[in-house]
């Protein structure tokens, strides 16, 4: 019985140790996949921590992503633009002194015409049945005043008689003088030589110089020229002579002109000088009135260096830029500036030729930070 027991002691005991061993093995077989499998999760976080890493380009120990410029000296231009008008003296608006009625027009527009030459006829018919009347009464006043004039020499008669007869005869020929002047106003020529532009009226229409947008245009093309208003600010550094670019909107077309003339008076009203320029080449191609955009520079100066306005702070204390060395490293570079312009402003000291000016980024560092230069401009 004694041996029965300890059977089965010994036979409880050996199962109890089958079945921990068991557990124990499914647990560390549990154990060994979840390790196999963190270490390759790991290894997937550290390459999506490097790639991350790589395209952050906030990231302070990387270095914040700037772009540069490097200085380099040369010439400054600071460009000023303002608006002209193409015009011309030779653009005439044929009207009649007189209001008459037209009988004939003589031209076509696009013709040609020549100083003198007859564009219009109006009817001049009252003024030729004066001119008739004046040539009766002329002719009678003549002969009165040489029969007077004939009698006095011979002491006859009085001399209020042949004064009277004298001054009829010379009033008479003014007045038809001034008839014929009169007339010669129902004719109307062209005062240029150029070409008809527009006709406005037709025959048989009632014309006068009271509004209305006269008869015809006659213009010359080749005398053309551009009248620009130029604000007072820029009279010292408008010249005669000076080379400027011109831009025609309505014909695409861009020249360069110089100044013919610069105006002495500043207009009160707007505060304006003129500026005129003839134009070369071009000048068929131009209409009056055509709108004209003038490119002129205000700065000129050589071996400079410029930077962007807006890249210029101030600490109270003066201006500076920031810029950045090779490796990286952010600076306040204090400037001093000779003169400032809206888009550029020219630097008289603390920049240097081959310094690494940040123009792109600028707004995420500051003096002493760590800068990744991406690219540089």
């Amino acid at each position: 019985m004694k041996q029965l027991i300890i059977a089965l002691i010994t036979a409880s005991m050996f199962l109890a140790c089958s079945k921990g061993g068991s557990d124990l093995d499914i647990k560390q077989k549990e154990l060994t996949e979840k390790k196999k499998a963190y270490a390759k999760l790991k290894d997937e976080i550290e390459k999506l921590e490097k790639e991350i890493a790589e395209l952050d380009t906030t990231r302070k120990d990387e270095g914040i992503a700037v772009m540069v410029d490097t200085i380099q000296p040369g010439t400054f231009t600071n460009p000023v633009t303002f608006q002209g008008l193409v015009s011309s003296d030779m653009n005439v608006i044929i009207n009649p002194e007189i209001p008459s009625k037209i009988t004939e027009i003589h031209v076509r527009e696009g013709q040609r015409v020549y100083k003198g030459q007859v564009l219009v006829s109006l009817d001049g018919s009252t003024a030729q049945a004066q001119i008739a009347e004046l040539e009766n009464a002329l002719q009678l006043a003549k002969t009165n005043y040489e029969k007077q004039k004939r009698l006095w020499d011979q002491k006859i008669g009085s001399e209020m008689q042949y004064l009277q007869a004298k001054n009829n005869y010379e009033g008479l020929q003014k007045s038809l003088l001034t008839a014929q002047v009169q007339l010669g106003k129902f004719v109307l020529r062209s005062p240029i030589n150029g070409t008809v532009d527009e006709i406005f009226a037709n025959e048989g229409q009632l014309v006068s110089n009271m509004g209305g947008p006269g008869v015809m245009r006659v213009v010359n093309l080749n005398d053309v020229e551009i009248k620009a208003n130029v604000s007072e600010s820029y009279i010292s550094s408008i010249q005669v002579g000076q080379e400027v670019e011109v831009f025609y909107p309505s014909l695409n077309l861009t020249t360069r002109e110089k100044i013919s003339s610069v105006g002495n008076v500043i207009d009160p009203d707007n505060r304006t000088f003129t500026v005129i320029l003839k134009p070369g080449n071009s000048s068929r191609m131009l209409k009056p009135n055509m709108l004209a955009l003038i490119s002129a520079s205000d700065y000129n100066k050589s071996n400079v260096i410029s930077v962007p306005t807006k890249l210029i702070r101030n600490d109270g204390k003066g201006n500076y830029v920031l810029t950045v060395d090779n490796e990286g490293h952010v600076s306040r570079s204090m400037i001093t500036i000779e003169k400032q312009f809206a888009r550029e402003s020219v630097i008289s000291s603390g920049l240097e030729a081959g310094d690494l000016l940040i123009v792109e980024g600028y707004n995420g560092v500051i003096a002493g930070d760590k800068a990744k230069i991406v690219s540089k401009k």
